[in-house]
């Protein structure tokens, strides 16, 4: 390849980069404001199967069955299942004394959420197929909100039969990097949920845990997920067979976020990794949806190409700027502009930051070192999309939970 195809190349890539930043930014401007919650009347009750997958986590689940205790919600109107998933502590024992269901899975070759979902959902459905019509999944680390179940159940009555909860982080002061992820996910609410419940559009993931699907979407299959990302799989599977995935924005939860930034790498090269494997099973059903004229599904075909556009724009911008530097040998200038568009984009990343935190009225201890280190966050992420182009190993790694948090000390740990 000749420099100046090679040039044309890069141009033309970036080119279509601009152009779904343009979408994305669009998108964007609807974050002011709230989504509504759902206020409909509670004609019907609803009966719900909590569904949570644990791996070792006897350190942090029993908070989580609390918070399920403490439901502003029948308590004869849901029971909890949980799925103890190659575990050698008292994960087990400690959830069948909080009254929950408890299946034992023990395969040291398929080890991941979704085989763990997967195998759980194979024998739930044949035992209590017809007794309960929706199903809430959470991991064993998260904290519910009281008013949970009753949010879910808001958007079974208005029709909604796959809903994602509002995902708050647990732990943001634990450090630095655990209120970067706090951010990220508050960020994806703002930038992404919200303005997409404004618009109509159907919520690309459903986020992992923290989320409701009436059980007759699984149909006779059962959960069906081959991808390290089951969740996004998942969801982009139900989008592609017409369901509407909705946001729930008074459906609180809390998720323990990882402490290092080790472990929070090895946690998004998952997803990054994840978004890749879908190209593959997710996309061909969503275009088949959009040839049979399901013109909402245009916005989730968009989202499948989200890692490799950023990994590919990344590679290309490189390349561009060494063939500047090779043909006109100002490395000067070329170093002055780069300097000068690295503390542009941190001022603006910082700024989304603030704003996000305003908007959503959120702060903890602490919060300034987040803010002020996000943008490292984000480069990382962006070295991530990059090597996930080129190495790819599915391989499931754990992630530890040790932050043991009540609903009252999270709620005290936030600075009003």
């Amino acid at each position: 390849m000749s420099l100046e195809l090679l040039r044309q190349v890069c141009n033309l890539v970036l080119t279509i980069s601009m152009i779904y930043c343009v979408y994305q930014a669009y998108i964007s401007l609807h974050m002011f404001g709230r989504a509504r919650p759902l206020l409909p009347p509670m004609n019907e009750t609803h009966r719900f199967a909590v569904i949570i997958c644990a791996m070792n986590e006897a350190s942090v689940i029993t908070n989580l069955l609390k918070s399920l205790e403490q439901q502003d919600y029948p308590a004869d109107a849901f029971d909890v299942f949980v799925t103890a998933d190659n575990c050698t502590d008292e994960t087990a024992e400690l959830s069948r004394r909080a009254g929950a269901t408890v299946y034992e899975r023990f395969d040291d070759v398929h080890r991941s959420k979704g085989f763990a979902l997967n195998w759980t959902f194979s024998r739930f459905l044949k035992q209590y197929g017809g007794r309960y019509d929706a199903c809430v999944v959470f991991d064993a680390d998260n904290v519910a909100d009281k008013g949970f179940l009753a949010a879910m159940n808001r958007q079974l009555n208005a029709g909604n039969r796959i809903a994602a909860g509002f995902r708050m982080g647990k732990n943001p002061s634990s450090s630095w990097v655990a209120g970067c992820s706090s951010i990220f996910w508050l960020m994806q609410t703002r930038f992404c949920f919200v303005p997409r419940a404004k618009l109509g559009l159907p919520c690309f993931s459903v986020g992992g845990t923290g989320f409701m699907f009436d059980l007759s979407v699984l149909g006779e299959g059962g959960w069906q997920t081959s991808s390290i990302c089951e969740d996004i799989e998942f969801t982009l599977n139900s989008i592609a067979s017409g369901y509407f995935v909705a946001f729930a924005p008074d459906a609180v939860f809390y998720d323990e976020q990882p402490l290092t930034l080790m472990y929070s790498i090895r946690q998004r090269y998952r997803w990054s990794l994840g978004c890749i494997q879908i190209l593959s099973l997710s996309l061909p059903k969503l275009f088949s949806a959009l040839f049979s004229g399901r013109g909402r599904v245009f916005d989730a075909i968009l989202y499948c190409f989200g890692i490799v556009i950023a990994g590919t724009s990344e590679i290309c911008g490189c390349v561009l700027v060494v063939l500047s530097a090779a043909a006109t040998r100002d490395y000067m200038s070329i170093v002055t502009a780069g300097i000068a568009s690295a503390l542009g984009g941190y001022v603006t990343v910082v700024l989304a930051a603030c704003l996000t935190l305003y908007l959503e009225k959120r702060s903890w201890s602490g919060a300034w070192k987040a803010v002020l280190t996000y943008p490292v966050y984000l480069l990382t992420w962006g070295i991530i999309n990059v090597v996930v182009l080129f190495y790819r190993n599915p391989k499931w790694k754990v992630i530890p939970h040790t932050e043991s948090m009540s609903i009252e000390e999270i709620e005290n740990d936030a600075v009003k």
